[in-house]
């Protein structure tokens, strides 16, 4: 099922798929955060759940490790979520309770 997120939809699915979050990854680097758009993977109740990034250039997203989530379907722990940046290939950064 692919819906907006921002509200939870109660139809049965395997696979939920989500974009209202728009999540990123930041990391500290000689001083500054750079933050890299990012897939998450992870479980809603019982279903597969997969957050889409922004495709928009203009905005990076939510620092799922720092800041407050707004999807209902990430009011969760996520730390078991996890995280894949897309660039040239994608890289498989782990799980997000590694990343903290």
């Amino acid at each position: 099922m692919i819906t907006h997120g921002h509200k939870i939809n109660r139809k049965k699915a395997k696979t939920i798929v989500i974009g209202h979050e728009h999540p990123a990854i930041g990391f500290r680097r000689q001083g500054r955060i750079e933050k890299f758009k990012c897939f998450l993977r992870g479980k809603y109740k019982k279903q597969d759940l997969i957050v889409m990034p922004s495709f928009c250039l203009a905005t990076e997203g939510s620092d799922v490790t720092k800041e407050k989530l707004l999807s209902p379907y990430l009011k969760q722990k996520l730390d078991n979520f996890e995280v894949f940046v897309v660039a040239d290939k994608v890289y498989g950064f782990g799980k997000i309770k590694n990343l903290k």
